[in-house]
């Protein structure tokens, strides 16, 4: 049996992209935002449906927003497309499925300096901790994919999402697409060099699976989720949530047993915290 490759597609860190009108479906600019990352993510499946040894379908989650990004129409034959937002798990829908994940078009966490558009999942959190431990999307979604004992292979974003990676997932292949001069400006890599790092990206986390360097990222419960909100009134909303604890007036503590657990948890409070006005 071959790999069974699955690919997590965010936008946020994608090449080429490097404000909110790139990302927000209705702006001017979002049919650009969306030519961005399907750039990135044909260079990617190329490389990976090259290597004889992954086992198609490789599946492919669209992970951003709405997660109605990607045109199944635009993927090569070989990729399954996963697209909606209402599934379990959102950005990790489908991971336990897999051998290998891959993290693509990834951003930093929230209050990240020098990041593109820097949140953790959504605009109404100012910080999440697990066991004490600043989180953002990438260390959250890697636990969730450890829990399944799937290794994340690589990452791609900003040169803060990579520094932020390289914390969570020593192992990883890491390449970064620009650098973020502010929440809503960048360095953009140019193509040229873009598109073969990818490239070799790719080639280089199949060969590190291979290699058995890749560890899934999982650690033994419980797993105590601390998140503190912009507002003590999304904190309001949120501790409704069976096992939520305050535990100050913007902050709520839950213990989960599973990193999939605790994903639960948290999207469940986001959905009872509001709307996204601080995105």
């Amino acid at each position: 049996m071959g790999i069974r490759l699955w690919i997590s597609v965010d936008m946020e860190g994608a090449a080429g992209i490097a404000g909110r009108e790139q990302l927000i479906p209705g702006e001017r600019l979002y049919p650009e935002g969306r030519q961005r990352v399907l750039a990135d993510l044909q260079v990617v499946l190329d490389a990976a449906l090259a290597d004889p040894g992954v086992e198609p379908p490789v599946v492919v989650n669209d992970a951003h927003d709405g997660m109605l990004n990607l045109s199944w129409a635009d993927l090569p034959a070989g990729v399954e497309l996963v697209a909606g937002g209402t599934k379990p798990g959102t950005m990790t829908y489908g991971v336990e499925e897999a051998d290998l994940a891959f993290f693509l078009g990834y951003h930093a966490m929230a209050g990240t300096a020098g990041a593109v558009m820097d949140h953790t999942y959504a605009g109404e959190v100012f910080q999440v901790r697990i066991n004490g431990r600043e989180a953002g999307e990438t260390g959250i979604n890697a636990l969730v994919a450890g829990a399944y004992g799937v290794p994340v292979g690589l990452v791609t974003g900003d040169e803060a999402v990579c520094r932020e990676a390289r914390a969570w997932l020593p192992e990883a292949v890491l390449v970064p697409v620009k650098a973020g001069v502010g929440r809503r400006s960048a360095r953009l890599y140019p193509r040229a060099a873009v598109e073969p790092a990818l490239r070799a990206g790719v080639e280089a986390a199949l060969a590190a699976y291979r290699a058995g360097v890749l560890a899934p990222l999982a650690w033994d419960p419980p797993l105590r989720l601390e998140v503190t909100w912009m507002t003590t009134d999304m904190a309001d909303r949120a501790q409704t949530a069976p096992g939520a604890v305050r535990t100050g007036g913007r902050s709520l503590r839950y213990e989960a047993a599973s990193a999939p657990e605790l994903l639960r948890a948290l999207l469940t409070w986001l959905m009872l915290a509001g709307g996204r006005p601080l995105y």
